[in-house]
C-alpha cells in the first residue's frame, strides 16, 4: 500500500493523528476515484497527482507508516453506580388449613353389631342397601330391612374448624359414648376411609388392610371393602366373606 493511500485511509476511518503545535494539517476532499469502487485505468493520472499531494501532507505531519498509527485512547463511559437495594426477608404467611369435612352413616341392626360407612358422595343407594342387608343376614342378623340410618359428620355445626387431631378426638369421643350407651360385639367398618378416621393411627398401623382388630375386651372392628367397591368389583365380596364367615351377628338369647 502506498503511504499516501494509507494516510488517506486512516483519515477516512476517523483515526486521530496527533499533530505538533507548529504543524498545519491540510485535509483535502476525497478524490472522485475513491468514491467509485470500480477503479479503472483511466483514473490513474488523477490518482497519481492526488497521491503526491497526500505524501506532502504526510511529510508535513511526520506520519510513520511503518508502525500502526496511534489511536486515541477512548475512556469507556463510567457506568452510574448501581444502587444496592437491601434484601428484605419475605414474610412467610402460613396457609390456613383446609376445612376438614367427613361424614359417616351408622346402622345398628341388633345388639351385636354397629355398621359404619364413610359417605364420600351421595348416601347409599338401593343397591348398596340391599347388599348390606344380604351381608348382615349371611352372618346371622335375620333382618328384612335395615334400621333407620344415622349420620355423624364433621364439622358438627357450620363454620366449626379443627385440625385432624381435633376431628379424630371428636369422632373417638362420639363413638365411645355410643358404645358406652349401647355396647356391641362388632363394629363393621365398610371401606378404608371409615377405618382411617374411626380408628386411631396406632390401631390402623396394627391392621393396615382388611381384617379384624380388637378394640377392647368386648368389641372388635371388622374392616371390609366399601359397598360401592364390592358392587363395582364383585371379586371384593369374596374378600369380605373370608373375614365374616367366621363371625356371627346373631343376637345372644337369654
Amino acid at each position: 500500500m502506498q503511504p499516501s493511500q494509507q494516510a488517506y485511509y486512516l483519515q477516512t476511518l476517523g483515526i486521530v493523528q496527533y499533530v505538533p503545535k507548529d504543524s498545519v494539517l491540510v485535509v483535502k476532499d476525497a478524490p472522485a476515484a475513491f468514491n467509485d469502487l470500480s477503479l479503472d485505468s483511466g483514473s490513474a493520472p488523477a490518482l497519481a497527482a492526488e497521491e503526491r499531494k497526500n505524501v506532502d501532507v504526510a511529510a508535513r505531519i511526520n506520519l510513520n507508516f511503518d508502525k500502526p498509527a496511534a489511536s486515541e485512547k477512548v475512556t469507556p463511559p463510567v457506568s452510574p453506580a448501581k444502587s444496592v437495594v437491601p434484601r428484605v426477608a419475605a414474610t412467610v404467611r402460613e396457609t390456613p388449613a383446609a376445612l376438614i369435612e367427613v361424614k359417616f352413616s351408622l346402622w345398628q341392626p341388633n345388639s351385636e353389631v354397629l355398621v359404619c360407612s364413610a359417605v364420600e358422595g351421595p348416601l347409599a343407594d338401593t343397591n348398596e342397601m340391599q347388599l348390606l342387608t344380604n351381608i348382615l343376614n349371611a352372618v346371622g342378623c335375620g333382618i328384612h330391612r335395615l334400621p333407620q340410618m344415622e349420620l355423624v359428620e364433621w364439622p358438627p355445626y357450620p363454620n366449626a374448624d379443627g385440625d385432624e387431631n381435633e376431628v379424630r378426638e371428636f369422632l373417638a369421643t362420639l363413638l365411645q359414648a355410643r358404645l358406652n350407651a349401647r355396647p356391641v360385639k362388632y363394629i363393621l367398618l365398610l371401606g378404608e376411609p371409615a377405618a382411617e378416621w374411626l380408628l386411631s393411627p396406632q390401631q390402623r398401623s396394627e391392621q393396615p388392610n382388611f381384617g379384624q382388630l380388637a378394640l377392647s375386651q368386648e368389641t372388635a372392628a371388622l374392616i371390609v371393602p366399601a359397598l360401592s367397591s364390592m358392587i363395582d368389583t364383585p371379586e371384593l365380596k369374596a374378600t369380605a366373606w373370608q373375614l365374616l364367615k367366621s363371625v356371627s351377628f346373631a343376637p345372644e338369647t337369654a
